[in-house]
């Protein structure tokens, strides 16, 4: 298992596969642990558990953590994120994490939630290069959609699609259907 950060959204779900070996980033963890209760996104009682865990890996920067796959420190939204990069033979895959969550970030250069603008907008220009050093390359963002280059532009690998289901009526069968659509 692949952690690129120890914020709750992407660290918790550990526990599920517990028996797994489990991959994060020495800095991060060590950062992780460090932070106040109750304060952060950081899920402490998580990280305290994952930090003694027999089956965890601490990685450091440029480390083939699996075959074919290499993690690469990029700080920014957290100090010690990770992003790994999955070598294939014509194209590369890029897992960014939250060091850049969505298409928005990419092309702007700058985070949504960062501790240092500075460090987030280093770290997206490398995650840019990286994603355009191959032609075909994926990148894959912590909350977006897989997305290839086309002409330099960031181009989605799918549709988005979003809807929401709600019971309007009186039995648990019947439900309203909505349907989101940016215009």
């Amino acid at each position: 298992m692949l952690l690129t950060h120890a914020h709750h959204d992407h660290a918790i779900n550990w526990v599920l596969f517990r028996h797994a070996r489990i991959v994060i980033g020495a800095h991060e963890i060590a950062w992780a642990v460090n932070e106040p209760w109750g304060e952060t996104p950081v899920p402490e009682l998580y990280v305290r558990e994952l930090q003694g865990w027999k089956t965890l890996h601490t990685a450091k920067d440029a480390e083939e953590v699996l075959p074919g796959i290499v993690a690469q420190v990029a700080p920014g939204h957290t100090p010690g994120h990770l992003i790994y990069v999955l070598r294939g033979r014509e194209h590369d895959l890029i897992f960014t994490g939250d060091a850049a969550k969505n298409r928005a970030e990419l092309i702007c250069g700058k985070a949504d939630a960062s501790y240092d603008q500075a460090v987030s907008a280093t770290t997206i220009k490398t995650i840019r290069m990286l994603w355009g050093r191959r032609p075909g390359s994926i990148v894959v963002p912590g909350h977006d959609m897989p997305m290839v280059l086309r002409d330099g532009r960031p181009e989605y690998l799918g549709k988005r699609e979003a809807a929401i289901k709600s019971w309007f009526g009186d039995d648990l069968d019947t439900m309203t259907h909505f349907e989101l659509t940016v215009t």
